[in-house]
């Protein structure tokens, strides 16, 4: 039976599987222009600060996370990720191609969001279904929300998230 070295292992994994095609295509067939270039950059990088921020607040699984972006939008790290995606896609002009990527993240962070509601709602109970009242999931609600325990950022919970890295 043929075994596959282990440092070439990681090549057989579905995310390479995808992501190599991928890059593949945007080498041949990517149209980034001046305009494209800076439109799409500008969405990367908000996308890379709302991840910060965030990050800076989440106290995973420990706490109610309502301060700093989370009094505003239930999962401001996936919004944040939307935002670096909707960038790529303008960046590289590549339109068809970026809403099959969204949809297909949008369909799995369904999925998660559902997962993690049902495991907040189970650990926080009415403190959680309280604030998922009145904060969206996804797009920003124009009154932050009040209730709730508030703290700071925190550079040393940002550090440990090592979000950082993606600058």
């Amino acid at each position: 039976m043929f075994r596959v070295p282990v440092r070439f292992q990681r090549i057989f994994r579905l995310r390479f599987a995808v992501l190599y095609p991928f890059g593949a295509y945007l080498v041949f067939f990517a149209t980034p222009d001046d305009r494209s270039l800076r439109m799409g950059m500008l969405f990367m990088v908000l996308g890379m600060l709302m991840r910060l921020w965030s990050n800076g607040y989440a106290i995973k699984l420990d706490k109610l996370t309502t301060s700093g972006p989370y009094a505003w939008v239930r999962n401001p790290l996936y919004l944040g990720t939307g935002l670096i995606l909707f960038g790529l896609v303008v960046m590289l002009k590549i339109f068809w191609v970026g809403a099959i990527a969204f949809l297909a993240i949008a369909a799995a962070y369904a999925r998660t969001i559902r997962n993690e509601e049902k495991m907040l709602a189970g650990k926080f109970g009415a403190a959680y279904l309280a604030y998922r009242a009145r904060v969206p999931a996804i797009w920003p609600t124009w009154r932050p929300y009040a209730a709730g325990e508030k703290w700071p950022c925190s550079v040393e919970r940002l550090w440990q998230r090592r979000d950082h890295k993606g600058f």
